[in-house]
């Protein structure tokens, strides 16, 4: 028992005269007061810059040499400093540190920072840094339209602009053109391709071989940061050879459905039995294309498209406006010019000459057209002279359309010779309108001496704004009959068809008196 508590005390004597540890604070306290990264949002292929500060803290109890500082990845590192300096207490260091990314996407990295102090002890701290990568901006896309040789082919490049801040200062150009092709519009500036929007710009060059062809476009631009880059665009393309071919057709312009009207062919189809007397709105309607509006089609079926299109028409006789069709026409499309020819009076050869620019080259083709005008053509058909008791002549006939357009301002009017005077009460009648391939009755009175041989008559009227003039000597003789008929000898037909004509007419009169309505049956 004394053995044992002798043994105590020489344990207790022992412990009361070890020195105590203390676990005390370290002396050196470094931290990372601040850190920024420009640009906040970087681009794919942009330098960012990290800009750390490095503080002693106050309560440290030791100045410390700060060794390295490193700017760490996923993958690794990716810049550091070295040798940053000493810091007193209370002191900082600021150290910027730069970083590039290939890829889009959020990623943390790591700032590392060691340094020694006045024991030459060694301290670290880190620090982490989170930063989100964007898509490169701009992302550009090219399109070539209908390249072929000797011919301004359209680039379109558009811009979009996917990133959260603007870019700034974008020149779009060409890297190289067509082999041999040269720029004809080979530059476009945009200012400012703000966040989210997107422009096109168009480049025009002009190839000078087929075949396959590459093309190649830049694009520099400015970042928000003030970085300066580079997008480059290639695409390789098939040239057409050169091919001028330009189709040219003539056509009459055909009525809408809203135009109505009546055709009732004309006399000459009615006597060789090849004609119709057809009304608007029965069955076998036949609407024919009004001759005076002709469309002149042009067409292109070459590679290159067509420019400053012009449309020419001539005659022998009149001269005729020029039409300008709008372009660019290109290749497989075509286009229209209206061409006007009410002043063609008669029925004649309309040459129709086409100018314009195919690709960079002037060129020209024609065609012909046979214009037959429609046009109105009064005569005096179906004449019946009759004496009276007081010595007058009474004059009853028809004025017929020969013609296919409407005549209007119809006057009939016997005219005062030697041997004829006008009486009343029909010194003249007037008419109206006539429409083509149609008559209408008039009766005159006049004296006529018993030397007379012929009873002049003149006829005015208007077809589409033309006055026409016309005298006709109506043979006279009522010596022997108190009544006589006679007909009128036509120039342009001869005497026999004078009379032929009254036939035409009094078949539409039976037509329209509806004698023939049990023949249809």
């Amino acid at each position: 028992m004394q053995r044992v508590l002798l043994t105590l005390l020489v344990l207790l004597s022992v412990l009361s005269t070890t020195p105590t540890v203390a676990v005390g604070v370290p002396d050196v306290r470094l931290t990372v007061s601040a850190v920024t990264v420009e640009p906040e949002t970087p681009l794919v292929g942009e330098t960012i810059t990290v800009t750390a500060t490095v503080q002693n803290s106050v309560g440290s109890a030791s100045p410390v040499d700060v060794d390295r500082i490193v700017l760490r990845g996923p993958d690794g590192r990716l810049d550091e400093a070295e040798n940053v300096g000493s810091l007193s207490t209370g002191d900082s260091v600021t150290v910027p540190l730069t970083a590039r990314f290939d890829e889009p996407g959020v990623r943390t990295l790591e700032l590392r920072v060691s340094g020694t102090d006045a024991n030459q002890d060694t301290v670290s701290i880190s620090h982490p840094i989170p930063v989100a990568v964007e898509r490169a901006a701009p992302q550009a896309t090219l399109d070539v339209f209908d390249p072929a040789v000797d011919a301004e082919s359209r680039v379109q490049v558009t811009l979009a602009n996917p990133a959260a801040t603007p870019v700034r200062n974008l020149v779009v150009g060409f890297d190289r053109p067509f082999a041999d092709g040269i720029g004809v519009e080979d530059r476009r500036v945009v200012p400012l391709l703000d966040a989210g929007e997107t422009v096109t710009v168009n480049l025009t060059t002009i190839p000078a071989t087929s075949g396959e062809q590459e093309l190649a476009v830049r694009v520099d631009y400015t970042s928000e940061s003030g970085t300066e880059a580079t997008t480059r665009l290639t695409r390789t393309v098939t040239v057409e050879p050169y091919v001028d071919d330009v189709g040219v057709e003539v056509r009459p312009v055909r009525p809408t459905e809203d135009d109505g009207g009546t055709d009732v062919g004309d006399l000459q189809g009615l006597l060789t039995g090849g004609g119709a007397v057809t009304d608007a709105g029965e069955a076998g309607e036949t609407v024919e294309p009004d001759p005076t509006f002709v469309e002149v089609v042009v067409t292109n079926f070459g590679t290159v498209a067509l420019d400053d299109v012009v449309v020419a028409p001539e005659t022998a006789n009149v001269s005729l406006p020029r039409q300008a069709v709008d372009g660019p026409i290109l290749p497989g499309q075509s286009a229209t010019a209206l061409v006007d020819l009410r002043e063609v009076r008669q029925t004649e050869t309309v040459r129709v000459v086409v100018d314009y620019e195919a690709g960079v080259r002037e060129s020209r083709t024609e065609t012909t057209y046979a214009y037959r005008p429609l046009v109105g053509d009064v005569r005096i058909t179906d004449v019946e002279m009759t004496r009276t008791d007081d010595g007058r002549v009474t004059l009853s006939g028809n004025a017929a359309n020969v013609g296919r357009a409407e005549a209007t301002g119809l006057v009939v009017a016997v005219l005062p010779s030697e041997f004829v005077e006008p009486t009343y009460p029909q010194r003249d009648y007037f008419v109206g309108t006539v429409g083509g391939s149609d008559f209408a009755p008039f009766d005159l009175t006049a004296e006529v001496n018993e030397s007379a041989t012929t009873v002049p008559i003149r006829v005015t009227y208007q077809v589409d704004g033309v006055r026409y003039d016309h005298v006709y000597d109506l043979p006279y003789d009522v010596s022997e009959r108190e009544r006589t008929r006679t007909g009128l000898s036509i120039p342009a037909l001869g005497t026999g068809i004078a009379l032929l004509v009254g036939v035409p007419a009094l078949l539409v009169l039976a037509h329209r008196s509806g004698r023939f309505d049990r023949f249809r049956r």
